[in-house]
């Protein structure tokens, strides 16, 4: 529980803020941050090229030979890693621009530069002169434990990437990844850069949020709204009628089409193919070589223990669903494309729980201010609004974040919140520059941005966000941390570069966060009234967290384990016929005939491969520290110094086990993972 006078005094400065910004002067750090965001096609692409062009001949004399001795090894790895950082951080706008950018040559001419940047990433990690400069540097006895970390990262790297291979054998590997990275590029542009629609009549868009309505398009008949991440709840969760819903349903689960599918069999394929090359039986074997997991085997029975003990509770769920729909007069049989919808009517008759009105409780400004608020206190930061923002498009916020202690400014931080045409598609956290340890001494300050797509407001209106929007935002903020409150001395090992299967996990435990009622009424503030929600409203909203496990958990497993059977897979793959085989299987309801929902995975083409398991995977670590924050307080500047001491400092200095085990002062332990999503698990 929160302790009450923390709260208390959270409350009324809250009560005391708003969301408007200090004026730049009063900001602790100036709006341009190094990084210039005002870029012609041809500068974006002639400055890309000069500063390739530039690494490749810093990088070669230090290529030439490798030393005799580890400790002079370990001197020209870590030369490597800041002529590599120094690359990553002088193409930072070049490479980001092609997610977020409004002009389409821009983003045409990034993609490009973070392709050619891909493409060299790779030639160095697969340098056997690389490789033997690090596997040297690790014996080096006199060396700090961060720098020797880094040596065994750069030899994971060369390991997985073909360094130790035969130079014919190395060559065709790096032909294979540039490959690869190239249908994942496609694969990602055809998401971001789709404009599907569909039309809804006048009739059929009565039920349907006034602020949907507000943002999208007139017509004739009725309304063209847009199909994408940011329509796709609240067009579900309220449209009245069962054949509109299933329009929209198939259109979104068709975004990417029969080209995404294509390219996703590809990789799947060229996956493979590396993976055997390089000494691995599988590409899931490949990939979790270099994480906690360790073992394919040992995922697929976490994750099916996970869905076998979920799976009747699902089917309990969607029959419960599938009655609600038979009372409300529609005798045709319960589908996918039904699912938000009743979940949302359950919600609204059993629980009283209106998504709509919870919505008029979460006003952006109120949840930002209240948000920086709880992790000002917890992690003892300051953020400060930097006006007018420098940025790479109209809207984008900017703060400087600075320390409490010190009062010294530690980094940048960018909120790109709604959708625009050719943006990124999802909600993320992209860390922009990793902060290090520079050559002159000094320390690098990072920077970092959350870029997403809340629903847009009604003209003249303030954004209304659901709770589910709440919790992805604070979840999002818990990376963003991760991305600049790391002390890590080397790029490569600083904040969310840690194992894939743990990165999660931070962001995950603080999803609890939004779930407490102490909290989300200090995050909550009617856009009319501004009182908080009310503690009677709070309580069914918290009752509705667990009503949907079965089908939440088994959805999130299904994918998972459709994710490591590509992986596993030997021989072509249908992605396709795969999907339609597992997904009865292993969830409660059949794919729907007529879609592709993989090809608009993007997770499989970025960089979750044989990886989507971490986000359950994580969520074990995640539930266990929690139980910290549970023993101190929600808003515990204690456990909150040990939090950002134990856990987000280190960065990848310390393998997540490690970092656990300090933070929570013993081993980890299931029970509160297990606890939480309802299951005993099999002993």
């Amino acid at each position: 529980m929160m302790p009450r006078l923390a709260a208390a005094a959270l409350a009324a400065s809250l009560a005391s803020s708003s969301f408007a910004a200090a004026p730049a002067s009063a900001a602790a750090l100036p709006a341009f941050t190094g990084i210039t965001w005002s870029y012609t096609p041809s500068s974006l692409a002639s400055t890309c090229d000069a500063v390739i062009a530039e690494t490749k001949t810093r990088m070669a004399p230090i290529l030439a030979r490798v030393a005799a001795t580890p400790a002079d090894n370990m001197a020209k790895l870590v030369q490597i890693e800041t002529v590599q950082a120094d690359l990553s951080d002088g193409t930072i706008a070049q490479q980001l621009l092609q997610f977020v950018s409004t002009d389409k040559r821009l983003r045409d001419a990034s993609t490009a530069c973070n392709q050619k940047a891909s493409n060299y990433g790779v030639e160095v990690s697969a340098n056997p002169t690389v490789f033997a400069i690090a596997e040297s540097a690790m014996k080096d006895a006199s060396a700090a434990q961060d720098s020797i970390k880094l040596a065994e990262i750069y030899v994971e790297n060369g390991r997985t990437s073909g360094a130790g291979l035969p130079a014919s054998q190395r060559a065709a590997a790096i032909k294979m990844f540039d490959k690869l990275n190239d249908l994942e590029r496609d694969f990602g542009l055809a998401l971001s850069n789709d404009a599907t629609t569909v039309s809804v009549s006048q009739a059929e868009a009565q039920g349907l949020p006034a602020t949907l309505l507000a943002t999208s398009k007139r017509a004739a008949s009725g309304y063209v709204v847009a199909v994408n991440e940011s329509t796709i709840e609240p067009f579900l969760q309220n449209e009245r009628s069962g054949a509109a819903r299933k329009r929209f349903y198939v259109a979104y689960y068709l975004r990417g089409g029969h080209a995404n599918v294509t390219r996703l069999e590809q990789a799947v394929a060229l996956r493979e193919k590396l993976a055997r090359r390089i000494g691995f039986k599988t590409w899931a074997a490949y990939k979790l070589s270099t994480q906690m997991a360790q073992d394919p085997a040992r995922v697929i029975n976490f994750l099916t223990t996970i869905d076998a003990k979920l799976l009747l509770k699902a089917h309990e769920e969607v029959a419960e669903l599938a009655a609600l729909k038979r009372a409300s007069g529609d005798p045709t049989p319960f589908a996918r494309w039904d699912t938000a919808y009743y979940e949302n009517l359950l919600e609204k008759t059993k629980y009283a729980v209106d998504d709509n009105v919870v919505r008029q409780y979460f006003p952006v400004d109120h949840v930002i201010a209240s948000i920086f608020k709880i992790y000002e206190t917890l992690l003892s930061v300051q953020f400060q609004e930097i006006k007018p923002a420098d940025a790479w498009a109209p809207g984008v916020r900017e703060y400087a974040i600075v320390d409490d202690a010190t009062r010294k400014p530690i980094g940048w931080l960018y909120f790109d919140l709604y959708p625009r045409p050719g943006k990124y598609d999802h909600f993320a956290n992209f860390s922009l520059r990793g902060g290090r340890a520079l050559p002159d001494g000094s320390y690098q300050k990072p920077v970092t941005s959350i870029i997403g797509n809340w629903p847009l407001p009604a003209p003249g209106k303030p954004a209304l966000l659901s709770h589910d929007d709440v919790v992805t935002f604070f979840h999002e903020f818990g990376h963003a941390m991760h991305s600049t409150l790391s002390i890590a001395p080397y790029e490569t090992l600083y904040g969310t570069n840690v194992r894939r299967d743990f990165v999660e996990a931070p962001s995950q435990m603080l999803e609890n966060w939004m779930w407490q009622p102490s909290i989300l009424q200090l995050v909550s503030a009617n856009v009319r009234t501004g009182k908080p929600l009310p503690l009677d409203l709070i309580k069914r909203m918290v009752a509705l967290k667990h009503v949907f496990d079965g089908l939440d958990w088994t959805g999130q497993a299904f994918y998972a384990l459709y994710d490591m059977s590509l992986h596993t897979a030997h021989g072509p793959v249908d992605a396709t016929a795969l999907w339609s085989r597992l997904e009865p299987q292993d969830t409660a309801l059949p794919m729907v005939p007529g879609t592709l929902p993989e090809a608009s995975f993007g997770h499989l083409m970025g960089g979750y491969d044989a990886g989507y398991y971490g986000y359950l995977w994580s969520k074990v670590y995640a539930q266990d520290m929690f139980t910290v924050f549970q023993r101190y307080g929600l808003l515990s500047p204690v456990a909150g110094a040990r939090y950002r001491k134990d856990i987000l400092q280190p960065g990848a200095s310390v393998e997540p086990d490690v970092l656990v085990r300090n933070f929570l002062g013993r081993p980890l332990n299931y029970d509160a993972f297990y606890n939480d999503i309802g299951i005993t698990p099999t002993k």
